[in-house]
């Protein structure tokens, strides 16, 4: 069921942000003093009063302006708006009325749908009549004072926003049905790489705004993507930069916000610039991926410009060389400008998720291990003989064994390779992240002669010379 959407409008830097972070309970939304903070439209499911509806966060917009954002942004505006049922114009009351509040008054009006003229940060209560009284020559009949920061003022607002919807005859449902998550998936990679690019190509149509100028997008943004099977939210992050090229709270803010969608998906997509090829900075991304344990799929992006195929053998090989953390990740090439290869993209990710979901019987993972020692016996160190005793699978995903042995400090890594390639290829757990952890367990005749010897060292002993006569 389609729910009734509420699109927040206004030029830069009026708390538009902050007010959508307000409503949603949490920081979804990036917030910083610099203008432009907030570029691309931003969506949550507010319930109020047993109504819920859709609050969509917008970037500052002002009518007329010529820089690239800003156009693309106006755009998205203008297509967004004829979906919406109401629309929320912030203004600033600190700052008054300006001439971009009625550039934005002018281009709203032609809509023909319902706008309350939201007065932010109207914390001073003495003077709020005052304040409206400025900002009625903006002519909206609905006006209301609020405080973003301070929830002041909102319930009121909500109580109008919900009785205009029933009044328009729309579809609030009383409560979400209890549904399962849908499979969410990240798309990382450092600045203008084509992240934004692909998920408009996989989405269909220019739902993000993308630009030659590094750095346009600056929130972590959910698309929801439906497929034949369940639907997929993807999320497009800011380019990762290095701390050091991170000149602006904003980038400081954007890679924090792309961090912690590394740390909540089931499914990493690691984009590429097929053009640039590999860099100092796309290796720190891949080790922070490997920290992360997600499967992830490496999408080699721009590749329309590299026809022949000996060169995608000769990049898979450079590939598999300097990102040797993540190894086990699947590679595909493709072009979200041409659409080369974008519809093995997500098939490839659900398979990377369903393999990290397996869990394997503690018996068949034991006769695995089995096999593989009798093949390769473990090698001496520190002139210990490494004894493989059993294993099993831990619980969750991706998949974790722990194998028990009785020195297993002298375990090479080299030979914890072998184990994992082993387990890898009997359980088809190829492309997805996979621990081996070893733990120490003795066996049971060395067991028993530890306690002997323990038993023995604090054997109470007859003193000398005690029951001698004497004389």
């Amino acid at each position: 069921m389609a729910l009734s959407e509420v699109l927040i409008v206004g030029r830069p830097n009026v708390g538009k942000s902050t007010f959508f972070n307000r409503l949603a309970g949490k920081s979804l939304a990036l917030v910083d003093n610099q203008p432009g903070s907030t570029r691309d439209l931003k969506n949550y499911d507010v319930e109020w009063n047993g109504s819920t509806f859709t609050v969509v966060d917008s970037g500052g917009w002002v009518p007329g302006e010529k820089d690239s954002i800003a156009v693309k942004i106006g755009e998205m505006l203008d297509k967004k708006v004829q979906t919406a049922t109401i629309l929320l114009f912030m203004v600033d009351a600190l700052e008054g009325v300006t001439p971009a509040d009625g550039l934005v008054a002018r281009a709203i009006r032609r809509y023909g749908i319902p706008v309350f003229l939201v007065v932010n940060k109207a914390d001073e209560f003495d003077r709020r009549h005052e304040i409206l009284a400025d900002f009625q020559k903006l002519g909206f009949e609905k006006t209301f004072p609020i405080s973003a920061v301070h929830g002041l003022g909102t319930d009121d607002l909500l109580d109008e926003v919900v009785s205009v919807i029933a009044a328009v005859g729309l579809k609030t449902p009383l409560g979400k049905e209890e549904t399962n998550r849908p499979l969410r998936i990240a798309i990382l990679g450092k600045p203008n790489v084509g992240k934004s690019s692909l998920v408009n190509a996989l989405l269909g149509k220019k739902r993000l705004i993308v630009d030659d100028l590094p750095g346009t997008t600056h929130d972590a943004i959910p698309v929801i993507i439906e497929t034949e099977d369940d639907p997929l939210v993807v999320v497009d992050t800011a380019g990762i930069k290095s701390q050091k090229q991170q000149d602006s709270r904003i980038e400081k803010l954007s890679s924090q916000q792309a961090f912690y969608e590394l740390q909540t998906c089931q499914v990493t997509l690691f984009i590429l610039d097929g053009e640039k090829g590999i860099t100092h900075q796309d290796v720190t991304i891949c080790r922070i991926i490997a920290e992360a344990f997600r499967p992830v799929v490496i999408l080699i992006n721009k590749w329309d410009i590299h026809p022949k195929g000996a060169e995608q053998a000769n990049a898979e090989r450079i590939i598999h060389r300097q990102l040797r953390h993540l190894t086990f990740a699947p590679i595909r090439f493709i072009s979200a400008k041409t659409g080369k290869g974008l519809e093995e993209i997500l098939p490839l990710a659900l398979t990377a998720y369903e393999e990290s979901c397996r869990q394997i019987p503690t018996r068949k993972v034991n006769d695995v291990l089995h096999d593989a020692v009798s093949r390769h016996s473990p090698p001496f160190k520190y002139g210990h003989q490494v004894k493989i005793l059993y294993g099993y699978q831990r619980q969750g995903h991706p998949p974790a064994f722990e194998v028990f042995a009785n020195h297993p400090e002298s375990v090479t890594p080299s030979y914890l390779r072998y184990l994992e390639d082993e387990v890898r290829k009997a359980f088809g757990m190829e492309h997805t992240p996979l621990q081996i952890i070893m733990k120490e367990k003795k066996e049971p005749k060395e067991t028993r002669r530890a306690h002997h010897k323990n038993r023995n060292k604090f054997k109470r002993t007859k003193p000398k010379g005690r029951g001698k006569k004497i004389g």
